[in-house]
């Protein structure tokens, strides 16, 4: 038994020892082919700290900012669209306006399918694709932009499209006045690009005026319009710009000024001549106090009416029929005057009160053959 026992404990370390053998002999094999999570040396070199740094690549939102055609001008196509005309200042030669400003043009960079994205258009804000940077050259002040909508079509077909509303310049004619017609005009260039970058088009689809009864002002009546595109060269800088030109025929509705001015100023000229209808013989005051009454009463209306004419540095048509007017009252009064010397000097009332029959047809025919003249000259140029 004491055998047996011997053997077994003999069988037990031998096998104790060759386990402990192979735990030592396995251990550094699995320490050499076990991966670890460590990090590499700082002594062994790798491939990206050797390697030659790459040029900065263009992000795709700044590409994005820069115009579709590198190689080419960009056509825009222009429209404006009126939907309010407000207060016409005459005398500053300016107007306000109110309308939809669009612009369409080509931008395959953002092209997309309408399958992939789930609708059949793409919105921006301004701030992230090129777009023409479209400015109203003649405001008189920065156009109010109340809305802007910028969106793309899958074929990279973009529509920009604005409510402004602006103050704007144009030169107004008045030689005329009231029988004068106008043409206000918007004009739109290209902000930072010359027509090396964009080339202006007419969009007739999107250009007009609205036919709502608030558009027309009472004293105007709109004829029709008309859009130009030319080119328009900044001396400074040496370049030429596209320029798109919005005009607007207007005609004066001049019934107020018949009614108002032109009616009671022949009726005051007319009432100076009743002086020519009075005995020659009658006192000198009495012809005096018509003359001077109807000289006063034609000064005191126009202070009336002054605010609704134009203040201009030359004359129109409407000044020079008031002005003729204070003309004939001034010959009214010194034709009563030579009337009543001749008659005291003289001491002939039959040849005074022939040149006093003579007045009353020769002052109406002087007066409208002056005005008749007047209307051919201003309305025939």
């Amino acid at each position: 038994m004491n055998n047996n026992r011997l053997k077994a404990h003999t069988i037990s370390a031998l096998v104790s020892l060759a386990l402990t053998i192979a735990l030592f002999t396995y251990s550094p094999v699995a320490a050499q082919n076990t991966p670890t999570n460590s990090p590499a040396p700082a002594s062994r070199p790798t491939t990206a700290a050797t390697a030659p740094t790459a040029p900065p690549l263009e992000t795709p939102k700044a590409a994005l900012k820069t115009p579709p055609n590198a190689d080419k001008p960009t056509e825009v196509a222009v429209g404006f669209y009126l939907t309010n005309l407000g207060r016409i200042n005459q005398s500053d030669e300016t107007f306000d306006i109110s309308g939809y400003l669009s612009a369409t043009w080509q931008d395959r960079r953002l092209a997309f399918d309408p399958k992939a994205v789930g609708d059949r258009e793409m919105r921006y804000s301004p701030e992230k694709i090129w777009e023409p940077a479209l400015t109203i050259v003649n405001s008189q002040s920065a156009a109010k932009k109340s809305a802007v909508e910028l969106t793309a079509q899958p074929d990279g077909t973009v529509n920009y499209l604005e409510l402004i509303n602006a103050t704007v310049s144009s030169d107004l004619d008045l030689r005329k006045f009231p029988f004068d017609s106008q043409t206000a005009k918007v004009v739109l260039e290209s902000l930072s690009s010359d027509e090396q970058r964009i080339v202006f088009k007419t969009d007739s689809k999107l250009t007009g005026y609205s036919t709502d009864s608030f558009l027309s002002l009472s004293e105007w009546q709109i004829l029709g319009f008309n859009s130009t595109v030319n080119t328009n060269k900044f001396e400074l800088e040496n370049k030429s710009y596209s320029r798109y030109t919005f005009e607007l025929k207007l005609k004066r509705n001049y019934q107020f000024y018949i009614f108002k001015v032109f009616v009671p100023l022949l009726l005051i000229t007319l009432l100076s001549w009743a002086t020519f209808w009075i005995d020659a013989n009658a006192a000198f005051s009495t012809q005096m106090s018509v003359g001077m009454t109807s000289t006063l009463t034609a000064i005191t209306f126009n202070f009336t009416v002054a605010n609704a004419l134009p203040r201009l540095s030359y004359l129109t048509l409407l000044d020079t029929y008031i002005f003729t007017c204070y003309i004939f009252f001034f010959l009214s009064i010194m034709a009563n005057v030579t009337v009543h010397f001749l008659l005291n000097n003289h001491k002939n009332p039959d040849f005074t009160s022939g040149m006093m029959r003579k007045f009353r047809w020769m002052f109406p025919l002087a007066f409208m053959l002056f005005q008749g003249i007047v209307m051919t000259l201003f309305l025939g140029s």
